[in-house]
């Protein structure tokens, strides 16, 4: 498995409800229907005003292309709303748990 993990600033604080509803209504479908798409996860640190996302694909070729759409969408699509610094890396997962016993 390989996750993608994307940071990016967020200098608009209305950012948290329009910015996440088009990650859920337009981004999500792109990257769910990826090949080897796992699972995806999106937090808010409103305080430091940054957004982090967490992808996971079975194949790094996927993983790489979760990355190559994620940077056209947020240019098309977030850049507008204030996204600055955004940063993406991606490695193989070495360790999971899934569900504790």
């Amino acid at each position: 498995m390989y996750l993608v993990v994307r940071s990016f600033e967020q200098s608009d604080p209305r950012f948290g409800n329009e910015g996440f509803r088009r990650v859920r209504d337009d981004l999500l479908p792109i990257l769910s229907g990826i090949d080897g798409f796992v699972s995806y996860y999106s937090a808010y640190h409103r305080s430091r005003g940054t957004v982090t996302s967490v992808s996971v694909y079975e194949t790094k070729e996927a993983a790489e292309e979760s990355n190559r759409l994620n940077v056209d969408w947020g240019a098309k699509n977030l850049a507008i709303m204030g996204t600055v610094h955004p940063t993406t890396w991606a490695g193989e997962v070495l360790v999971a748990v899934e569900g504790l016993p």
